[in-house]
């Protein structure tokens, strides 16, 4: 049975278990609403407690340090919809349906000097 951390304010929706099942057979995902703060913070979580895949919903900067660490997350990739209908969650008025799963191998920024 592979575990799944979900570090996360937000539920798991059930097309992103449905999925997971899918991707990884026989899953135990738990939840982790509590506050981190550091991407160190984040992986010593994550090994302490010996889990196989992580899901975490952070800024980028603390997504990039996880990969340089050597933590590959999983970021569940969502699409607006324009009808309530076609969506699995809705927040601030917006609509939203779930893709896919992919994992995450390095974050790079590329930036333009303003002149």
């Amino acid at each position: 049975m592979k575990r799944i951390l979900w570090l996360s304010q937000h539920t798991p929706l059930a097309p992103q278990l449905t999925e997971l099942k899918r991707l990884f057979g026989e899953i135990e995902v738990l939840r982790d609403v509590n506050p981190f703060f550091s991407a160190e913070e984040i992986l010593r979580r994550f090994k302490e407690s010996g889990y196989d895949e992580i899901v975490v919903v952070a800024p980028l900067s603390v997504i990039a340090r996880l990969c340089e660490l050597g933590l590959r997350p999983l970021w569940a990739e969502m699409e607006q919809v324009w009808k309530r209908q076609a969506a699995d969650v809705s927040a601030k008025g917006r609509h939203y349906r779930f893709v896919r799963f992919r994992r995450i191998k390095a974050v790079r920024l590329e930036f333009e000097e303003l002149t």
